[in-house]
């Protein structure tokens, strides 16, 4: 059993209740631990502590949160090894896996919300494209929201929850962090990360809870944010309950992820990369290749490199350095998996290989599976299986190809495969997605550079890097003018100088023949005494030559 603690922490405390549950193992079902539940009272202890850590917390000086933030980098690094083996004990990842998508990923977002994000967030000068407007001083700021919650998936348990709570914090937020119930001890070990490396009581709470408790919590008026990552049926239902308060809210739902190979790409590379993308996490990915689509020139080829190297991976018990694939994270997705395959099989897809268990008695493995003869009939190409599963299909042109990528529901990443530069560039432009990568698949998420999200049903918004923080704060415009001016030309009382001089000013401004223009600017000429009674001149001497430009 691992020696994480399983009791809550609401503001500096840990707290402990009478209501247990167990973690099991994915691939022995054993008890990796026990941890608390909450109640609705703790839940609403715990949102009242982010709400009392927030007005401190949003002026922390950006030096003193890159201190926080390197701590908490370089106690991960020291607990990298203790990590990787919670993840594979309670997820199924294998250890290698784990230190190289979850900790590696954690480590490099801690990095870079310390180092880079907070630039980000800097108020940003904004010019005036009204020429009336010019002797203004105006900026865009960020200031935070205020107490965010975020629920998280078991999918990615330690990085997907990390990146969601450090946009958050850069941003001034608190946060309360509801972990999945499968991987309720990660979600603790991130907690306890925060807390050991300082942060100040009530930032970082995590608190473990039964569905009603969280659905009350989603409705809490304290939290002014709201961020899941998970299914679309339970995103709808926290969009439905986000509404009664128009909470602040980002979505990440999943997607359906399309890859198409083109006849001259590198198919040695894009048959790695089409098993790496679908197989790694045990398919258990938002962004896993779910279906590809190869040129048909091309087509026999790549399957019999994608079969060779799919046939050569090692599934087995994740704590081994020398297993490739795990069991997966519940029977419940197992059986999932296995119903999409079942299906495509009536319908008369063909299995090259895997499709079952592999002789695992115990535990929820599911060998990694390559189907052919598949279309767009079968759940295996239009819903989310979110497995070990990578059917392949032939495409004529790429007309076709974009036709068959886009013909989803969901929209999150994709990947194209061509040593064609403008091709590549062509097919990314015309795919619709959130993000397209070209001879790759899936790197983005764990590039903090990048953002993460996409369109139709993947959701609403977008988290990570620059454009995700912008998700989590208030974008306020700021105007100063502090000119010695007792009025405004166009402020009251309106006379009929106001209106002959505004017709000619429309005239100057907007006309697309430029000798009127000019004709315009020299009857107002007569007029700048008047004018600059209530107006700076210079000002609008300077915008002439932009006016007359539009």
């Amino acid at each position: 059993m691992t020696d994480i603690d399983g009791r809550l922490i609401i503001g500096s405390s840990r707290v402990e209740t009478d209501s247990r549950k167990d973690s099991l193992n994915p691939a022995t079902l054993e008890t990796v631990g026990r941890y608390c539940l909450a109640s609705g009272e703790l839940n609403r202890r715990a949102a009242e502590a982010a709400r009392n850590a927030f007005p401190a917390w949003k002026t922390v000086p950006s030096n003193e949160k890159k201190r926080l933030l390197l701590a908490a980098k370089f106690l991960l690094l020291e607990r990298k090894d203790r990590i990787a083996a919670l993840i594979a004990e309670e997820k199924g990842s294998p250890l290698t896996e784990s230190l190289a998508v979850e900790v590696l990923g954690a480590l490099e977002a801690l990095d870079y919300y310390a180092r880079v994000a907070p630039r980000s967030l800097r108020p940003k000068k904004s010019g005036h494209h009204v020429a009336l407007f010019s002797h203004k001083k105006s900026a865009f700021h960020f200031s935070p929201l205020g107490p965010t919650l975020i629920i998280s998936p078991w999918n990615f348990p330690f990085l997907i929850p990390i990146c969601d709570i450090l946009g958050a914090l850069t941003g001034g937020n608190t946060v309360v962090l509801r972990p999945s119930s499968t991987t309720a001890l990660i979600g603790l070990a991130i907690g306890e990360l925060f807390l050991d490396a300082g942060f100040p009581p009530g930032v970082v709470n995590v608190v473990n809870c039964p569905i009603p408790e969280a659905e009350d919590m989603i409705t809490d008026r304290i939290f002014q944010t709201v961020m899941f990552t998970g299914s679309v049926p339970v995103g709808k239902r926290i969009m439905e309950l986000c509404s009664r308060n128009l909470t602040n809210l980002t979505l990440e739902l999943g997607g359906k992820d399309p890859m198409i190979v083109c006849e001259d790409a590198d198919l040695d590379r894009a048959a790695q990369g089409a098993v790496w993308g679908a197989f790694t996490n045990c398919g258990q990915s938002c962004a896993s290749v779910e279906r590809v689509y190869v040129h048909e020139a091309v087509y026999e080829a790549f399957l019999r490199k994608v079969v060779d190297i799919t046939r050569s991976l090692r599934v087995g018990d994740p704590q081994s350095d020398t297993v490739d694939i795990g069991p997966m994270a519940s029977d419940g997705q197992r059986k999932l998996v296995l119903d999409h395959i079942r299906e495509a099989e009536k319908k008369g897809a063909v299995i090259e290989c895997g499709g079952g268990d592999g002789g695992h008695s115990t535990g929820y493995y599911l060998m990694p599976t390559v189907l052919t003869g598949v279309d767009h009939s079968m759940k295996v190409m239009t819903e989310e299986t979110f497995g070990p599963v990578l059917p392949i299909m032939p495409f004529s042109d790429d007309t076709e190809a974009v036709a068959l990528a886009n013909n989803s529901d969901y929209g999150l990443t994709a990947s194209v495969w061509t040593r064609n530069r403008s091709r590549a560039s062509r097919l990314a432009a015309e795919i619709e997605a959130g993000s397209v990568t070209i001879n790759d698949h899936m790197y983005s998420f764990a590039e903090p550079r990048a953002i993460w999200g996409g369109v139709k049903q993947t959701g609403i918004g977008r988290s990570h890097g620059p454009f995700g923080l912008l998700y989590l704060v208030n974008i306020k415009y700021i105007s100063r003018d502090f000119s010695r001016m007792k009025r405004q030309l166009w402020w009251f009382p309106y006379s009929p100088f106001f209106r002959h001089l505004l017709n000619k000013a429309l005239f100057l401004f907007h006309h697309n023949r430029v000798p009127l223009r000019l004709h315009m600017l020299m009857q107002l000429i007569p007029h700048l005494p008047r004018i600059t009674r209530e107006s700076p001149l210079g000002n609008y001497l300077k915008n002439i030559p932009r006016i007359l430009k539009k």
